[in-house]
């Protein structure tokens, strides 16, 4: 009896650990009618901005990383107006965090709809440099990044250091990741698929390269736990594997 009184004190005295993050326990913050943000730990947040096209509503991934006070931003909201709101609910929630630049993932609108809000802000925007050629083709005339790189763009944010890698062709010909190794955080934008995702728009895809692109993500960012895909839920490494299988 004294054995299991003994038991149960020592149980009960034991504190409860907090789980594991998972994005199903992260609180989506509304900004504003179609712009939402979730953070994904104490200096990483997904921005989810609405976007409509051929085949109807879709919901678009950003990431902010903020450290010290300066911050980066992948991907503007669909449009100047989200983007105004987005740059706004920083200031009011983040005071005194300036953001050093704004990085493009590819040259489709969901990734670049809001950069002229960006430019009047006074924010220097990076992209791949073939994204204003394809703009271009396209007969694209909406504003292009100004800062243009070919293999990687190594960017400090406060005392860490973010690099974008052009790994090669996927869902576009110029699109990249922004690797944060600090936080093991990777943005992939549209050529990484959220679990059980479709192909999605291939108008610009290159679908045989596309899993061998994937796979160099994997070998330059093994240690990668965080990945954000151009839409849907972010995951870890699964989304690598799973973008791989479903072009193979």
């Amino acid at each position: 009896m004294i054995f299991k009184l003994f038991f149960l004190i020592i149980l009960f005295s034991i504190p409860i650990l907090p789980a594991a993050f998972a994005q199903d326990d992260a609180k989506e913050i509304i900004i504003t009618e179609g712009l939402s943000i979730i953070p994904l730990s104490k200096t990483v947040y997904q921005h989810i901005s609405d976007f409509t096209w051929e085949k109807g509503k879709v919901k678009c991934n950003g990431l902010l990383y903020i450290n010290g006070n300066e911050g980066i931003i992948c991907d503007t909201p669909t449009n100047d107006e989200l983007s105004k709101h987005l740059l706004k609910w920083i200031s009011e929630n983040h005071p005194g965090v300036k953001i050093k630049a704004l990085i493009v993932n590819h040259f489709h609108e969901d990734c670049l709809g809001g950069l002229g809000e960006f430019h009047r802000a006074g924010i220097k925007s990076y992209g791949h440099s073939l994204g204003p050629e394809l703009m271009k083709m396209k007969n694209d005339s909406s504003e292009a990044p100004q800062n243009l790189f070919k293999t990687s763009l190594e960017i400090k944010v406060g005392n860490k250091k973010i690099i974008n890698y052009y790994l090669g062709e996927a869902h576009t010909r110029d699109n990249i990741i922004t690797w944060i190794p600090s936080e093991k955080t990777i943005f992939g934008g549209c050529m990484v698929k959220s679990m059980n995702a479709d192909k999605g728009n291939l108008a610009d895809a290159n679908v045989k390269e596309w899993p061998n692109t994937i796979q160099k993500i994997k070998d330059t960012c093994p240690q990668a736990k965080l990945i954000i895909p151009g839409h849907g839920d972010a995951g870890g490494q699964e989304l690598l594997d799973y973008t791989i299988q479903l072009f193979k």
